[in-house]
């Protein structure tokens, strides 16, 4: 292995794609397990019936965690 094809590797650009799904993925992983475990953590939502509110953030933490796989994803094997 030549020094500049080692230097390139140390110094790969981050990719942004990536790191944005995490990112995000972590912001709808922690609203959904709020959203999911407000009954529990105190918060009193009002307008949407409770189950709305219980299976919507479900929905959001299962979409988080799918984000956050696939940043990870990306981030290991950019094409």
């Amino acid at each position: 292995m030549s020094i500049q094809e080692d230097f390139r590797k140390k110094n790969k650009p981050v990719n942004v794609k990536a790191v944005f799904d995490i990112v995000m993925g972590i912001i709808y992983l922690v609203m959904g397990a709020v959203l999911a475990l407000s009954k529990y953590l105190g918060l009193e939502i009002t307008f949407p019936p409770p189950d709305v509110v219980i299976v919507f953030g479900i929905a959001a933490f299962l979409y988080g965690a799918f984000r956050i796989f696939r940043g990870v994803k990306t981030y290991n094997n950019p094409s």
